[in-house]
């Protein structure tokens, strides 16, 4: 455990599942005597990590009962143990914008709406028992391990009680007063907290030190690329100054640096799913596309091929939501699903 700053520990997870995100950063800001503390996110829903969590909690004399936790956003690094704390007392707070789907492509939620709205946002990416038999297999294999022999899997979120955050709501412990601020684009509710006085900004997924976070969507007309894009720019400006504590990787010092190569790098994936689109016979569906773009050869086998083939298709219908509002591509829908193709050849970056 580190004290990044005078009353502010972090402590580091590490999931022992897959070759996916492998660790995350938890943040504490204990109360004052008798006063309600902050944990912020709660991370992977395993046994070892409630296990540390525990004993970080203990040694910092912070009893659940009084223990507030702020989701950031609805992934499974971040809400793993949520339920397990909301079960003995902590308070949760969430955008509830996190939870506008019951199903997303990049997490598992364990609900019986999940699953209803899965058949659908398959179909809408073009992945269905008819066109590509093998993906749609191990996602059904999936859902029988999870919902009927109920396994145990990382990527697995259950349901938790919480209450709504709204963009500027006021948080105080300890010596800090933090006020929420949204951070579209990692997902479309996603939210950090800054303290205006001390300089402090918790980024959450926003923006991290040599990772290029996944934008990632499944449903049309969320503009979450471009929303990404207008955030990296508002965070540059306002927090330039702060100590900037991301969920992953540590601390960023040079968070104008940090911005620049995260857009460069979503610049140069537009260039390569522009050109996918504009070299194709034909209209194709984003898995399709997804596959080209990222070299994708085979049918996923393994749970890490699985994950990865997830995360492209979300972050290409990201992509191709992006140079659809350029005026790149268009859309059409057949029976559910979604197909693209260029309106006029892509011959370099666009615009952001």
């Amino acid at each position: 455990m580190i004290e990044r700053a005078s009353g502010i520990y972090e402590a580091a997870l590490r999931s022992g599942e897959g070759k996916g995100v492998g660790e995350i950063r938890i943040f504490l800001i204990p109360g004052t005597f008798g006063n309600r503390s902050l944990m912020i996110d709660a991370g992977f829903g395993e046994a070892g990590c409630l296990e540390k969590m525990n004993r970080v909690l203990e040694r910092l004399r912070i009893p659940v009962s009084k223990l507030d936790i702020f989701l950031t956003h609805k992934h499974h690094d971040h809400c793993g143990l949520a339920s397990a704390f909301a079960e003995r007392g902590a308070r949760l707070f969430m955008n509830p914008e996190e939870d506008r789907h019951h199903y997303d492509c990049l997490y598992y939620n364990k609900s019986h709406d999940a699953m209803e709205e899965q058949a659908g946002v398959l179909r809408t990416v073009g992945v269905t028992p008819e066109t590509t038999p093998g993906i749609w297999k191990k996602f059904m294999e999936l859902n029988e391990r999870v919902t009927q022999k109920n396994e145990r899997w990382a990527w697995v979120i259950r349901d938790y009680p919480y209450q709504p955050v709204l963009e500027g709501q006021v948080f105080k412990y300890g010596e800090y007063v933090l006020r929420a601020v949204s951070l579209k684009g990692h997902t479309y509710g996603q939210m950090g907290l800054y303290d205006n006085e001390k300089k402090i900004f918790f980024a959450a997924d926003q923006i991290l030190n040599g990772i290029v976070p996944i934008v990632g969507t499944t449903h049309v007309d969320e503009h979450l690329l471009e929303g990404y894009f207008k955030s990296l720019q508002h965070v540059k400006q306002q927090f330039q100054e702060y100590l900037v504590l991301p969920a992953h990787q540590g601390p960023i010092w040079n968070l104008s640096e940090a911005v620049e190569g995260i857009a460069r790098a979503y610049l140069e994936k537009l260039d390569v799913v522009g050109h996918v689109v504009t070299e194709a016979d034909g209209p194709l569906t984003v898995a399709r596309i997804a596959a080209a773009a990222y070299g994708i050869e085979k049918d996923p086998v393994s749970d890490d091929e699985f994950i990865k083939l997830k995360m492209v298709i979300s972050k290409t219908f990201s992509c191709l939501e992006f140079l659809y509002d350029k005026g790149f591509v268009e859309r059409s829908a057949d029976n559910g699903t979604l197909y693209w193709k260029a309106l006029r050849p892509y011959s370099g970056r666009v615009s952001v």
